[in-house]
């Protein structure tokens, strides 16, 4: 069996893990919206104690200045709002892609490596976040490989020594304890 080999690859789906992505947009512009509510309130309230001389349709007339700027401020800051928001989620999005491609592509790894495939390996992009994780994973999943190799081994030996004419059930108990005490090395399950 050999080891299956991936060539280098550019994902092309941008929007691959959906709920991560997906509530670390929506997290993202609601502390966005936060910060530009505060900053807004923050002005009205510093400028309510102040005048303003506004001259509107011929008309020149003195206001509190709150009053004078309550407007333009909604106007401004929906219009700024909405092409922040805009920006963040194709920001966000693209950040969020650099995690949500390596988990999808680990989930989508460890299925094969459930199904008993250890000849599998995490492919990322040079780029990609988590790269030393998918290389944790992978060095995890050699060891293992080597583990089932060092087992299968040591069957293929007691199968050897069953069909020899001088086994006998002592040396049959001797080698499945030896089995079993290679397994215990090994693995670890209690």
């Amino acid at each position: 069996m050999g080891e299956q080999q991936s060539p280098p690859f550019k994902r092309r789906i941008v929007y691959i893990h959906k709920e991560y992505q997906r509530a670390f947009i929506i997290r993202f512009c609601l502390v966005a919206l936060g910060a530009m509510t505060a900053a807004s309130a923050l002005l009205y309230f510093l400028s309510r104690d102040t005048l303003t001389a506004t001259y509107h349709y011929h008309h020149l007339a003195l206001q509190r200045t709150a009053e004078a700027i309550l407007s333009p401020l909604l106007l401004t800051n929906l219009f700024v709002l909405s092409c922040f928001l805009v920006a963040t989620v194709f920001v966000t999005l693209y950040v969020s892609h650099k995690i949500g491609g390596p988990l999808y592509r680990f989930g989508k790894t460890m299925e094969v490596i459930g199904e008993g495939n250890l000849n599998v390996k995490v492919y990322l992009r040079e780029h990609d976040q988590l790269k030393q994780f998918s290389d944790q994973i992978n060095t995890m999943t050699q060891g293992l490989r080597e583990r089932v190799v060092r087992i299968s081994e040591e069957v293929a030996q007691l199968r050897e020594q069953a069909q020899s004419a001088q086994w006998d059930q002592q040396k049959a108990m001797e080698g499945v304890e030896s089995l079993e005490r290679t397994v215990r090395q090994l693995f670890q399950t209690e």
